[in-house]
């Protein structure tokens, strides 16, 4: 209200406007007749005399509860460490490698695993995730496994194993269903950074809107995407090198995606909220259950 009160009392003052208008509101929401003024570098709050009291007692009551609002840190939540779903990652991968770099088991792996864009669209889908299992060397085997530990064990702190691993599989697959439907159809892929890559993607989109629920400043809301963006630019684009082995970048840049439309979705759920740690371990061994249904269908598909 901008009218003149009369008698009037001022209950609260500040260098600003804002935190005047602020309380205003809620004098408004209580049905108490006000006005904010200014006088000389300060702007007052006031109210009718006969109101004072009250007024005075919820404005300071609004102060109290938002005292400690917007939060200057608010960390996420710990669920879990996570350690051992990670060793797993590595032992499985590390020494799944052998295996098929020396045909130690006789059997066909890298045909019928690695991805192959036209055999994919013409309905072999479990290449998408077998390729993920699939390195060229050790170089490209130690990268993905050392990243993958590192951006999984991270991502588990605030979501917990099992929505984590998941969703890691989940962004693998599907970047590479995606890279496959629009690649040349001869287009070849194998290895675990599509995976890799929708971790980090997975990780920053929900660790913005968290974020954005504790109504940060922007550029601390942001900070997730753009370290994410970064990390994808540095370690995703491959090297300009001579001699340096092939980057399947748009594998990168789907499996990031992926795992970014993921994070939001399990952010906007609130899910690691809403699963017990029943759920979070049933979600886990899915992720081998997976794994190993994908294998069996490709070394008994033909």
């Amino acid at each position: 209200m901008d009218a003149p009160i009369k008698p009037e009392a001022a209950i609260f003052r500040s260098l600003t406007r804002k935190p005047c208008w602020e309380r205003a509101l809620v004098l408004q929401a209580c049905g108490i007749p006000h006005r904010v003024v200014r006088e000389g570098p300060s702007h007052l709050l006031l109210v009718p005399t006969a109101l004072a009291q009250r007024a005075l007692e919820e404005v300071n009551d609004y102060g109290v509860e938002n005292e400690d609002w917007p939060p200057t840190h608010m960390p996420p939540p710990f669920l879990e460490h996570g350690l051992r779903a990670s060793w797993v990652y590595a032992l499985g991968l590390g020494l799944f490698y052998p295996v098929v770099r020396f045909n130690l088991a006789h059997l066909d792996w890298w045909d019928r695993g690695k991805l192959v864009a036209d055999e994919v669209l013409q309905g072999e889908w479990w290449r998408t995730t077998t390729a993920l299992t699939l390195h060229g060397g050790a170089g490209h085997l130690m990268g993905n496994l050392a990243f993958g530990w590192g951006f999984a064990l991270l991502a588990v702190h605030t979501m917990g194993t099992g929505i984590t691993w998941m969703g890691i599989l989940v962004a693998g697959t599907l970047g590479n269903l995606i890279n496959a439907a629009i690649q040349d159809p001869s287009h070849t892929s194998i290895g675990a950074s599509t995976a890799v890559f929708g971790c980090l993607g997975l990780m920053a989109s929900y660790e913005w809107m968290r974020r954005e629920r504790l109504r940060l400043g922007s550029m601390r809301r942001l900070a997730p995407l753009l370290a994410a963006a970064t990390l994808l630019g540095y370690l995703g684009m491959g090297s300009n090198q001579p001699g340096a082995p092939p980057t399947d970048v748009m594998a990168h840049v789907t499996g990031m995606g992926v795992g970014m439309a993921l994070g939001a979705i399990i952010a906007l759920t609130r899910l690691p909220d809403r699963l017990g740690l029943k759920e979070q371990r049933v979600l886990t061994l899915l992720v081998p259950c997976w794994i190993i249904l994908t294998w069996a269908l490709a070394l008994t598909s033909r």
